[in-house]
Order: C-alpha cells, then structure tokens, then sequence
C-alpha cells in the first residue's frame, strides 16, 4: 500500500463482532489506525470526536443502518473528506443506487474478496490523497515564505482567518446559498498560495530591509500576476478542478480593491472573486498585526480601526462586517499562531552539507579507481560527508569487496587496466542483490554511442572528469534516494505478499463462516438450500432420482432447561456427528436450524432414503451424549420425500419432508416417516436398516 507521512485512522462500522476482529486486523496490517462501533450512531460520535479518513460500514446494522450512516456523514461539516465503504450481502444493483445517492464511495460483497478489498483501499487512499493537496499547497506556499523572513506564521494565520470570515459570511442571508461547506474548506486549504508569485521576485526587493521605492513597488506587485500565471498552467490541465480555480483567484486577485484602485487588474466590487475579497482582508489584517523590520505590530484595536474606515473603498462591505463580527475570533488564531518574534526576523538556516538520507545499510559506498590518487580524494570528500567507503583499484578486487561488504552505492572509472568499469557493472548486475546497486560511472566519454553503451550494460548515472565537488554532491543524493526508493518498494512488494497470503487466510475463513454453522461444522441454511437448488437442476438434467430427509431431536427445549445450553450443544454437536458417520460421502448434511438437521440424498430413491433415515435414527438413540460425567440420551424422529416428476421446485420437496417429519412426532417421536403421493407413511421396519 501507499506510504503516509501521517497513518490514516479508519473506522470500521458493523454489528458483527466477528467481522469487525477481521477487518481490524486486515487494516491494522495496512498501518491503518482503527476505531470500530457496532451501529451507525456509534459511528457518528466517532467521526465527532476523531479526525477519520476511511469508513468502512456494513448495510444491515440496527439502530442506524449503514444507508442512513452514509446520508449523515454528508450531511455534516467534518474537517476533511471521509470516504465510505459500503459491505453488503449481495451483488444488487438497486442496493448500490441507493448507496450512491446516500453518498458512498465503493461497495464490497461478503465474503470479502482479498483483491478487491485492496483494490478498494488503494482506490480511497489515491481519493484521499487529493484531500491532502492542502498540505502540498501549504509546502509550496512555505517556499515562498522562507523567501521572506519577516513572516512568520503568516499563511498559517491567514488561512484560518478566511475560513472564519467564510463560515460566517455562509450564514448570512446574502451568502448562505453562495458559500457551502466545501467553500470553506477550499478557502482553508488554498489560500496559503495568495503569495506563491514571490518566488520570482528578485531578493534585492523582496528581502529589503525597509519600504520600497516606487520602482520596487512595481516589481513586488508582480507576485500576483505570476502566482496567477502558475496557477493558471495547472488550471488548464485540470479545468474542473474548483480548488485549481479559488487559488489562482484569490494568487490573482487578493489585491484588488472593492473601489477598482487595487493591482494587477484594477477590478471593482464584486467583478473581484469572492474568495479573494476575503483573503484581502484577511492578508491586510494579518500584515498590520504582525512586526517588521521597520516598524512595531498593530494592536487588534489599531488594526480594526483601519480595516472599518477602508469598509467600501478597500474593503468589500460584506466582509468587514463578517470581521468585526468575529473578531474575538481572530484575537485568538492570532495568539495561537503567535510569531516567536527572534524567529520572525532570521532567515532560515541553511541545509546540512549532505543532508542525505541514508540509513546505515545505504551509508557504504565503494570507490572503484585505477589512480589511487583519485580513490583518495573521492575517499576524504565522502567521509567529510559522513559517508563510509571501502576502495579498490581494479575490477576483480572490486567484485570480492562487493561480495564482501553489498555496498549499495558504486562510483566506478570507466578506464581501468584487466576489467573496466562496463564490464565491472555487468559482474555486479549479475550476482545476486546486483540489480539493487546503484551505480556511477566516472568517465571522460561524453559521446551519444559511449553513453549508450553504458546504459546497455547498467550503468545508472555519470560523472564527468574532472567532476566538481557540487556535481559529486547531486550524484550521490540521486543514487541514495533511488537506493531507498527501491528499498522501500521492495518491503512493499514483500508486505503486500505477506498481506495477501493472510488475506487469503482470512477470506477462507470468511467464507467457511458464510456457509457453514459454527457449532457443528455442518452446512448452514443459506449452503443447504444453494446446494439442494444445485442437486435438484443436475438431477433434473440427469433424470435422477433425489431424496431428502428432514431430521428434528426430539423434546430438546427439555434438555437445554435441565441440563442447560452447554449441554445442549453438546447433544446438538453429537447429534450431526452421528448424522454424517451414517451417510455417504456424496450426501450433504446440514444444520438448517436450533435443532433441526437435513440431509441430501443426490441419486437416491426413497427406498434408500428410507433405510439411510433409519440407520440414522438408531444410530442416535444408541449414542449417549454430553461431558463431564453428564450423559443424555437423545432420539430424533425424521421425515423423508423424494423428487416426483410433478413437483415444479425443490420447495415442493422440503415441504414433503417437512409434512412426513411432523407426521413422525405425531405419532410419538423416535420414528421415520415417508411422503409418498403426498401421504406421509411408515418406513420399512427397523431390521431393513
């Protein structure tokens, strides 16, 4: 599955407690963090109270089914968006309309296919990834604000500060049918690139300690334009894409002026975007509260005072009411994003001469070179850089150490005496844990067919001689990322065995519990009737005989209220096994109820029927039951019916059965009885059997 920075919390909703021990196990193997509840209003408190990403939800839950679950968790406002799984019983393409319009994402059949669980998640993981764009945009926006050092945790503040004024603008008469939930979210995650078009602001104005000159002015205002223009060329890959739309607004337009005095456009009232009305004074308020070089932070009071005398002319009127409406709110995101003043006014520290990422096995290079000199100095320059090498001067000597140490890393001169360095690549592409290295050629051949040559032999990357210090650097962090990045893909491919083996596991043990009872090990109800529809069209097709017996034990809610229910489990696990040492390999029992068994008899006639029931029957009333020094004695009394040619279902053969077991209890218990021409009748005599 897809690596997370952050692990996603999943909440997995059915009243089976079963179900619920299995699918948490699945995800937790999946890294996923996992609540469960039992019913859909279990659920809703969860998703109030944690931060979910996954719902994964049954359809038949009392309480709250997963249906009505569904319409709830889009009816609210959560934080982000949750994606919903719906489980249900069978394949039915109404149910999945339903659950469409309720507002699920995907839908899984039980038993649970391994494959199509995993397709599922990866599905909602690549989904959800689109909700984590807030932080991409949040990582891309911090690059233009490192740029400035002056500001703190402004994108932070300003973001919270335009869904606020978003939130309550939505419930105003004026806007509540114009700004939704997703409105305010998308406020939220794109407004941290208002700014992103100072990255090409030159630094002699952008980093000026002072206020600028008016030609300065002019070039600083061309942040917007290029923001836009960014914005713009992804826009036009992803026309449809609203949030693409709201951040390259508000790049845009954030400083437009509500009377048309603002730049880069010069737009007036609401010609400007909504969103970038409100970023504006969001941007406004923020830049007079917080310090700079030149000058002290505003006061709340101060600010406000500004913000209020510009309502009309700089300021959308609507939004300036919004702000002075809740503006305790804005006191505190400006103290929970309180800027620590040293830091406000430093740059950011430069990156580590390395600051590569590799982990201890990853951290051993070796340094093949026919010029010692050279091995030398590549030697002192990766060990300032705190990488270990191991050296060698020729290619066999080479290929021992690598036998000897499995370095993932080879930086390799192309000319050496013996074994050059292609041939010494194709040596280490052939032993095993070859096609892991990543390896580097250093080389004086720069022509398309030498080049050419070395990729066909496996040759990763080249360095030029004679190679600088910088160029060595972005070699060696290229090789390592590769060396992790396949690591870290053939873990994947090595969990994902290891998963789908105990998916595989799990899903056999899914379906034995779908068909099968879990007291007795025997066939279910739902497996019986599939199997008998199954026999009765092969007997159909076959013109075969086909006989069933329906089995009762006799007087058992007298044993359950004397012995109790340990007991009579006991009776009822004795009981089918009893049943299935009587009968043919080829017959199928079943428990179809608490005490009521059937057996199908494929092929059989009911005279053979007649004298299977009887073995059974005395089978059983010779068997003692129960443990623990607890013996009961337990009969069962038995009706059998076999297909005729006017019977238009296998129902119509159940029925029979069912007629010539209450037949039997009639006449006292203990007994068989017969359907024939619909009249249920003795059975031969016990000594047939």
């Amino acid at each position: 599955m897809t690596e997370r920075n952050e692990k996603l919390r999943a909440l997995i909703v059915d009243d089976d407690e079963l179900s619920l021990e299995i699918l948490q196990d699945i995800l937790v193997q999946l890294g996923y963090e996992v609540e469960r509840a039992c019913n859909g209003r279990e659920a809703m408190a969860h998703l109030r109270k944690h931060s979910i990403h996954l719902v994964i939800t049954d359809w038949e839950m009392p309480e709250m089914n997963g249906l009505e679950l569904c319409r709830a968790i889009r009816e609210e406002d959560f934080d982000g968006y949750v994606y919903i799984i719906m489980l249900t019983s069978r394949e039915g393409g109404q149910q999945k309309i339903e659950g469409l319009h309720g507002g699920a994402d995907s839908f899984l059949v039980k038993p649970l296919n391994p494959e199509e669980l995993l397709v599922s998640l990866k599905t909602a993981e690549r989904i959800l990834s689109l909700e984590t764009r807030d932080l991409a945009m949040f990582a891309l926006a911090k690059l233009s604000e490192s740029r400035d050092p002056e500001t703190g945790a402004h994108i932070e503040r300003v973001q919270s500060y335009a869904r606020l004024l978003a939130q309550y603008l939505s419930t105003t008469d004026r806007y509540q049918d114009v700004i939704d939930g997703e409105f305010a979210r998308l406020i939220f995650q794109t407004s941290p690139l208002h700014d992103i078009g100072k990255v090409g602001v030159p630094d002699t104005v952008l980093l000026k300690p002072g206020k600028l000159s008016n030609d300065e002015m002019t070039i600083m205002q061309t942040h917007a334009g290029l923001g836009a223009q960014t914005l713009e060329a992804s826009l036009q890959r992803f026309p449809q894409v609203r949030f693409l739309q709201m951040a390259r607004d508000i790049a845009q337009s954030h400083h437009e002026r509500w009377d048309g005095k603002g730049y880069p456009v010069g737009l007036a009232g609401e010609a400007i975007p909504l969103a970038a009305r409100i970023v504006a004074l969001a941007d406004v308020y923020d830049a007079l509260t917080s310090r700079r070089v030149y000058r002290d932070a505003m006061s709340h009071a101060q600010a406000k005072t500004i913000i209020v005398s510009e309502r009309g002319t700089h300021f959308d009127p609507d939004v300036v009411d919004a702000f002075v409406q809740t503006e305790a709110e804005f006191i505190a995101i400006r103290e929970r994003f309180k800027d620590d003043e040293h830091k406000a006014i430093e740059t950011m520290p430069a990156p580590e001469p390395m600051a590569m990422v590799a982990a201890e096995p990853l951290s051993r290079v070796l340094v093949v070179d026919d010029d010692p000199s050279i091995c030398a100095m590549l030697v002192v320059f990766l060990n300032a850089h705190g990488v270990d090498c191991v050296t060698a001067h020729d290619g066999p000597r080479a290929m021992e150490l690598f036998a000897q140490h499995q370095p993932r890393l080879i930086i390799s001169d192309w000319e050496m005496p013996g074994m050059d360095g292609l041939e010494l690549c194709r040596q280490v592409r052939a032993r095993a844990g070859g096609n892991h290295v990543h390896f580097i050629m250093l080389t004086m051949h720069a022509e398309e067919a030498d080049l050419s040559r070395a990729f066909d032999a496996g040759v990763d990357d080249f360095l030029a001689k004679p190679f600088n210090s910088a160029a060595m650097m972005a070699r060696l962090r290229a090789g390592l990322r590769a060396v992790a990045l396949y690591d870290e893909i053939s873990q994947r491919h090595q969990g994902s065995r290891r998963l789908n083996e105990q998916l595989t596991n799990l899903n056999h043990r899914l379906e034995k519990l779908a068909i099968t009872d879990d007291l007795t090990g025997l066939y279910n109800r739902r497996q019986a009737m599939h199997r008998l529809e199954e026999h009765w069209a092969m007997c159909d097709r076959e013109r075969r005989a086909m006989s069933v017996i329906s089995i009762d034990v006799d007087h058992f809610k007298n044993v359950n209220d004397r012995y109790g229910h340990s007991v009579g489990d006991q009776v009822l696990q004795g009981v089918a096994t009893v049943l299935k040492e009587c009968v043919r390999s080829t017959d199928i029992v079943c428990r179809i109820g608490g005490e009521e068994f059937l057996v199908l008899l494929p092929c059989q006639t009911i005279q053979e029927a007649e004298i299977c029931a009887e073995r059974c029957r005395n089978a059983v009333e010779r068997r003692d039951f129960g443990s623990d020094g607890t013996k009961v004695h337990a009969t069962v009394s038995a009706g059998i019916a076999c297909r005729r040619a006017d019977m238009q279902t296998c129902a119509d053969l159940l029925r029979e059965a069912d007629e010539a077991l209450y037949a039997a209890k009639r006449a006292g218990r203990n007994l068989t009885r017969c359907a024939r021409s619909g009249v249920a009748t003795d059975p031969p005599s016990a000594s047939a059997a």
